[in-house]
């Protein structure tokens, strides 16, 4: 008996056995939490992309979230983007989740001029195998961030130019154009009658004050809210002033001045009035640009009507900025541009040099598109050009166009204007276009603030 317990006790045949029966548990445990982990990381996986998406989608072009804060004068959090967000992270989550609980915070926020978003969630995942081990569900969580706004602060000097002189007098849309014919059929200036253009007569005292003349064309077009071009150019670069606010992320970032053709034409020579200094106070120069307005006139005919010099105006420009453009990069370092907004005929007494028709009613009468010359004059000294090209709209009957213009440069007005420009900085705007929204666009590409939509994290 004691040899057959000695030889029990020595047959080791039997130990794989009972040690696999013995390891079998945590190895089925470390397997069963593996497979728990892999699809605890599944699901997160999937959550952080309906993260992804809701946090752009919260702030993307259109969204609530984006038009609200766009209309916000103060920094501050947007909370219709909020639920807005929610709803998308939940509208995306994949249906395997099933019924694991899920918590989710969505946070809007605008600051300096950019807009965020923040997407937060939590989830306890159910397990499989881990429950053996008293465990029922796994938490996972994440984050995900957007922006909508700019890559870099650019600080930039604006110098913008109002072409004010009687061509910007036509009518807005063909509507107008065609109502200001009829209505100053009437008109007790015979030169001024079935005319498309309002043009703003005046006359000046003798103590050498100018005073408008309330029959001209231009009043008849106000007493028959008729809308002029220069109407909505004034009122887009008044609005333009609550864009500039918006997008810059400093009080400094942006100053602006203004400039016009003048009040008044004058005889002879040409020249620009400065409208505004340059400041960053957006709300007195939204004042001053709303009040420009169509420049007057003596009489029919006035200096031949020979009133736009392009070359004066972009010279006496060059002579305002002081020095070169600069990289934008510090207040001390500014980037200059002058932004430009007419319909792109230059008409002028230039007896040399003139790039389109030469001898009109006069010698040396002038019409032409603009002169490149004076645009790489100012390029050459680093000053960008954003050129807004109001279509200049001739009139079939126009004995100008049909003998002068149209048979010499007439194609030619809007792709001078646009080689006139620097890259990228030429929109061209036509009757009945959002006037206001093409100076937007135009006024954040030359400022290098470009709003675009980017997760962050």
């Amino acid at each position: 008996m004691r040899v057959s317990l000695m030889r029990l006790l020595a047959d080791r045949y039997g130990n794989f056995g009972v040690l696999t029966a013995l390891a079998i548990v945590p190895l089925l445990g470390a397997a069963g939490i593996a497979v728990d982990y892999g699809s605890a990381l599944e699901i997160r996986s999937d959550l952080m992309g309906a993260a992804d998406a809701a946090a752009l989608g919260a702030i993307a072009a259109k969204s609530p979230a984006l038009l609200a804060a766009q209309q916000m004068k103060q920094d501050g959090e947007v909370t219709v983007g909020d639920a807005d967000g929610k709803t998308l992270f939940l509208s995306q989550r994949d249906v395997h989740l099933g019924a694991a609980s899920l918590d989710v915070d969505v946070k809007v926020i605008k600051s300096g001029g950019d807009i965020s978003s923040k997407v937060t969630f939590t989830a306890q995942v159910p397990t499989t195998f881990m429950r053996v081990l008293g465990q029922d569900t796994m938490t996972v969580t994440g984050v995900a961030t957007a922006i909508y706004g700019t890559e870099s602060r650019v600080y930039t000097d604006f110098y913008m130019l109002l072409d004010n002189t009687p061509s910007m007098g036509i009518g807005a849309t063909q509507g107008d154009i065609d109502k200001l014919v009829a209505v100053s059929a009437n008109a007790q200036d015979a030169a001024g009658r079935n005319c498309a253009f309002a043009c703003h007569m005046s006359w000046t005292g003798s103590d050498g004050v100018v005073h408008d003349d309330k029959g001209s064309n231009f009043y008849i077009a106000r007493q028959n809210d008729v809308t002029l071009r220069i109407d909505v150019v004034a009122q887009a670069a008044k609005a333009l002033m609550d864009d500039v606010t918006s997008l810059r992320t400093s009080p400094d970032q942006f100053r602006v001045a203004a400039y016009s053709f003048g009040k008044a034409a004058k005889e002879p020579g040409y020249g620009i009035m400065k409208v505004s200094a340059p400041t960053i106070d957006m709300a007195s120069i939204a004042n001053a640009v709303g009040q420009v307005t169509l420049m007057t006139t003596d009489h029919h005919g006035y200096n031949e009507d020979a009133l736009t010099s392009f070359d004066t105006a972009l010279t006496n420009m060059g002579n305002e900025i002081k020095g070169n453009g600069g990289t934008g990069t510090s207040t001390s370092d500014r980037q200059t541009v002058i932004f430009f907004v007419t319909d792109g005929l230059g008409d002028s007494r230039k007896p040399s040099g003139c790039t389109g028709y030469l001898g009109w009613a006069d010698a040396d009468r002038c019409l032409e598109p603009i002169d490149l010359k004076y645009c790489s004059q100012l390029k050459s000294r680093n000053i960008k050009l954003a050129i807004l090209y109001t279509t200049y709209l001739p009139i079939p009957t126009d004995p100008i166009w049909n003998r002068a213009i149209n048979p010499t440069f007439g194609t030619q007005i809007g792709p001078k204007l646009k080689q006139c420009a620097s890259d990228d900085l030429f929109f061209e705007v036509k009757p009945g276009d959002d006037m206001k929204q093409a100076m937007s666009v135009l006024f954040s590409k030359a400022a290098g603030a470009e709003k675009n939509l980017r997760l962050t994290q």
